[in-house]
């Protein structure tokens, strides 16, 4: 009995919560009582995803001289992967066995054991290949994998209205790990990477999907903005509401309307998303940054950047009823 209580008490509340996509909607139908020609709800378009080519290596290990690698981990590393030919590697499997190529080969150069000159020198340049292409195989799998490649795709799955039932810690903690072995990378501290917590921060990703949810949620409430301020700045208040000698019913109703709608729940929802914006921003802007199109749009400093364009829609929606308020000689509390 308890437990049905539960569950329901969860449901009812799940029902309670407003999501953007009505807080947005009640807002335009309101208006629309006044002004009418109410626009269509806004359609999004998927943001581009970068394509990362996949590398080849130059060099290659026959079975007889990797026969001669029995006493180096290298060997079984290498015949597990031989040993699943025509298997496709999904990209994070594939750029965690280049970073153990490279801990591996090295191992085994300074192994005294290894005495074949001519296979010691493939596999220094192997080992130094996979070096300077391991940044190149990071950003394959950013784009490639299906958790890293997701982040950038719609979701109609946004973020509440209420703060309280955002769940972001796992999703923060997966982007601060592929941020400390982006850094790791990029100085060439290799022996440092824990390949296992590559796979251990796809999972959380795939378990949360916290980044997504914001990414859409802002996306679609940009559109929102933009289209309602266009909307509104095509109403001749002052030739209808405002007009010299009518009532001010009407434009009262409208004040109603914004205070109720947009500044009591559709604003509060914006402050949340500014600030989450704030805080994941710089994060992605380090994961993307080598592909300007993309870093752009999560650039704290670019007009352009999601952050900025909430702001400057928010703002210029903002502006019209305040031109609004004073045209029409309206006061509020």
């Amino acid at each position: 009995m308890q437990k049905w209580l539960l569950i329901s008490s969860l449901l009812i509340l799940s029902a309670c919560t407003e999501q953007a996509v009505d807080i947005n909607d009640d807002y335009k139908a309101r208006l629309n009582t006044v002004l009418g020609n109410a626009p269509d709800k806004p359609v999004l378009k998927n943001i581009q995803v970068p394509v990362v080519s996949q590398l080849e290596s130059q060099f290659q290990i026959s079975i007889l001289e990797l026969g001669s690698l029995g006493h180096c981990k290298l060997s079984n590393l290498v015949a597990k992967r031989n040993n699943q030919l025509g298997k496709t590697q999904v990209a994070s499997e594939r750029l965690k066995y280049q970073i153990q190529f490279i801990k591996f080969a090295n191992e085994c150069l300074n192994d005294p054991l290894t005495n074949d000159e001519s296979l010691k020198a493939t596999l220094k340049s192997a080992a130094i290949e996979k070096q300077q292409n391991l940044m190149s195989e990071f950003n394959y799998m950013l784009f490639n994998e299906v958790e890293l490649k997701g982040l950038l795709q719609l979701t109609s799955d946004l973020l509440p209205t209420d703060s309280n039932q955002y769940s972001s810690a796992s999703a923060f903690e997966a982007l601060d790990n592929l941020l400390n072995i982006r850094k790791q990378i990029a100085s060439e501290k290799i022996d440092s990477i824990d390949v296992s917590s590559i796979t251990t921060s796809l999972e959380k990703l795939h378990q949360n999907r916290f980044i997504r949810q914001l990414l859409s949620s802002a996306q679609l409430q940009i559109a929102y903005n933009q289209q309602l301020t266009a909307w509104i700045s095509g109403f001749n208040y002052m030739n209808s509401v405002c007009r010299e000698g009518k009532s001010k019913k009407e434009a009262q109703i409208l004040n109603t309307i914004f205070n109720k709608f947009y500044l009591n729940k559709i604003q509060g929802y914006q402050a949340d998303l500014t600030g989450l914006l704030e805080k994941t921003s710089p994060m992605l802007f380090e994961l993307w940054q080598a592909h300007p199109e993309l870093a752009q749009l999560i650039d704290v400093e670019s007009k352009n950047s999601l952050l900025n364009q909430l702001k400057q829609t928010s703002k210029e929606h903002v502006i019209w009823w305040q031109n609004f308020y004073k045209a029409c000689d309206i006061r509020t509390l």
